[in-house]
């Protein structure tokens, strides 16, 4: 395996799983990649015409909040690298529907190794919500190494 790309999110469960990642792309020598997806971002920057009064940024079509969220992304990205010590991880900041965002880039960037976080949610939760880890697993075409995380309550 030459190259793997970990996907985070912003939960605390970040750590043990770019830990757990970066592990396993130095036991084997490999490129590594961290993801961080911005779910449906392209929401905010749609124009539409003032609604009740309101003719603000949401309405304009904007891309400010996008852009926030972008480099706010980038910038938890760049801290995980700086954490890992090793400034020879890439980093890449996601647009879209999180799952989809993860695999097309996976897909297009041909990486031999998907690294994610599962979270510990009963088979119902996982129906209503849609766990994303899950869905990754039904589509995904590369092996996939799943970091179990417990929820704290």
């Amino acid at each position: 395996m030459k190259k793997i790309c970990i996907a985070l999110d912003t939960s605390p469960a970040a750590e043990k799983i770019a830990k757990t990642g970066y592990e396993y792309a130095k036991l084997m020598n490999a490129e590594l990649t961290l993801v961080h997806a911005v779910y449906d971002a392209s929401f905010y920057v749609r124009h539409y015409d003032p609604i009740m009064g309101y003719s603000g940024q949401l309405t304009t079509g904007q891309g400010s909040l996008v852009e926030n969220f972008k480099a706010e992304s980038a910038k938890f990205l760049a801290a995980t690298v700086n954490f890992l010590g090793d400034n020879n991880i890439k980093t890449k900041v996601l647009l879209g529907d999180t799952h989809i965002a993860i695999l097309d880039f996976v897909h297009e960037h041909n990486f031999d190794l998907l690294v994610i976080g599962s979270h510990s949610h009963s088979g119902f939760e996982n129906l209503v919500m849609g766990n994303i880890a899950v869905k990754i697993v039904k589509q995904s075409e590369i092996p996939l190494l799943i970091i179990p995380i417990k929820n704290e309550a």
